[in-house]
């Protein structure tokens, strides 16, 4: 499911302040006709890379880690597939500098298993863009012979925040400002959709469902089963709320006019009579009338089988019994 689709704001979120971009950053979002989609899997590796990293060093604190980007252009549109870490040193001004050998070495690796990836960008756990972060970023793009790479920023104390459904992601694309008659290359915000494949839904569903034991079997089947569907319809339940408040909030003009986003509600509302006809209804009598069917017979099937072990070692019993008082 797309979360980034669509950018519903509650009438009730007033604009705050915010602190002043780091050096080399920029806040504005850029919405150029390039399409950058981010696959779960790179999201899973960041979080397990920061995760192992900060179990080693547990006395220093939340530390840094940083990787490589990996993915394909397809036109305009940019797919971030896959990722891996990079080893990155500390020179004597306390700056990061990404390891070269180590970096060419892992990318010709990958470059055999996965012939269509190339490196896109690279990627750092932080609140936000880093003063040091660009000097990383131009030695990345020498090492690449790249003009441009992405910068993904994962915040890690946001993703602990409980309540919070928003990615604490940021995707950044390289630009040149002029800056007191000067080029200056900044990062700028670009907007990003969240897509995925089969395994890699698989993959995410299990890690949802994995205890602190290691083991996957937090319940029955249907009891995951109940829970995603309640999940979902959660989650549909708070968007279409946040459809009406944003609509309402227009129609008593506490918040100004966008017409792509009432556009995009008419279009979804439109689709709305479509799915209350005699066929859906149909078909879903007929699906709920088949689950009710199962049921039924998966519980006649679990008695039957109780009733048969209880014959089993009552005939065992008995048979035991009436051995006895042959012997007498």
């Amino acid at each position: 499911m797309d979360d980034t689709s669509f950018d519903f704001r509650r009438p009730e979120d007033a604009p705050k302040k915010e602190a002043p971009p780091a050096e080399g950053a920029t806040d504005n979002l850029v919405g150029g006709s390039v399409t950058y989609v981010l696959h779960p899997l790179v999201v899973i590796n960041i979080s397990d890379h920061h995760t192992r990293v900060s179990a080693q060093k547990q006395d220093a604190g939340s530390p840094r880690v940083f990787g490589i980007l990996l993915g394909e252009q397809s036109g305009r549109r940019v797919e971030v597939a896959n990722s891996f870490e990079i080893k990155v040193t500390t020179n004597a001004s306390g700056a990061y500098e990404p390891a070269a050998d180590y970096l060419k070495t892992r990318l010709e690796q990958y470059k055999k298993t996965f012939p269509n990836y190339e490196c896109i960008g690279w990627y750092s756990t932080a609140a936000s863009v880093q003063p040091g972060d660009m000097a990383i970023h131009q030695s990345l793009c020498q090492m690449n012979e790249q003009e441009s790479l992405l910068y993904l920023v994962l915040d890690p104390v946001q993703a602990l925040v409980q309540g919070n459904r928003d990615l604490p992601i940021l995707l950044h694309e390289s630009e040149v400002h002029v800056v007191n008659d000067t080029p200056t290359m900044c990062f700028a915000k670009v907007g990003y959709k969240i897509d995925s494949i089969e395994s890699e839904r698989i993959a995410v569903d299990h890690v949802a469902h994995m205890l602190p034991s290691g083991d996957s079997n937090s319940g029955s089947a249907l009891a995951q089963h109940i829970g995603t569907q309640y999940t979902a319809i959660s989650v549909l339940s708070e968007r279409i709320k946040v459809i009406q408040d944003y609509a309402k909030a227009v129609a008593e003009g506490r918040l100004p006019t966008d017409h792509e986003l009432m556009r995009q509600i008419k279009s979804l509302c439109a689709r709305l009579p479509a799915l209350n006809s005699s066929r859906l209804n149909e078909e879903f009598l007929c699906d709920s009338n088949d689950a009710l069917l199962i049921t039924y017979m998966s519980t006649i099937t679990k008695g039957t089988s109780a009733i048969n072990e209880i014959i089993d070692k009552f005939n065992t019993a008995y048979d035991k019994h009436s051995r006895r008082r042959g012997m007498f």
